[in-house]
């Protein structure tokens, strides 16, 4: 049984995530995601927009970047609040190390190591923005 996501919504997280250089997160790894992916690849036609997203993502595990393994947002998410929000953290001087990015229970999750009290200022306000337009 094949496994199911959105491929434009990836797509333009990948995007996202290439523009602004995003590296690895927290189980951006070959055990992890390494495998995953390449287990994945077989669930979808060699031809197929999935397939050649999850080569993308097994080329960003390669190249030390941010996979979407332990998660993605939607297209929406991406575009209206993750493009500003790397924007104005990397000029606050955030090293875009980034853990994990994600919906949970519909609420915006963004997490790094690289904490300090203007980044968290300006990730809590990301998240507010985020969960108010969503309720």
């Amino acid at each position: 049984m094949a496994f199911h996501f959105d491929a434009n919504e990836l797509s333009i997280f990948l995007d996202w995530v290439e523009t602004f250089e995003i590296q690895s997160g927290m189980n951006d790894n070959e055990e992890f995601a390494g495998s995953f992916f390449s287990n994945l690849l077989v669930s979808f036609d060699v031809d197929s927009q999935h397939h050649n997203l999850i080569n993308r993502q097994l080329d960003y595990l390669h190249r030390g970047l941010y996979t979407g393994y332990d998660g993605f947002v939607p297209k929406e998410c991406t575009e209206k609040i993750l493009t500003p929000l790397a924007k104005d953290l990397i000029d606050l001087g955030w090293n875009r190390k980034l853990n994990q990015v994600k919906l949970k229970f519909g609420e915006l999750r963004f997490y790094i190591l690289d904490r300090n009290e203007n980044y968290e200022k300006r990730i809590l306000n990301a998240i507010i923005k985020w969960n108010y337009n969503q309720s």
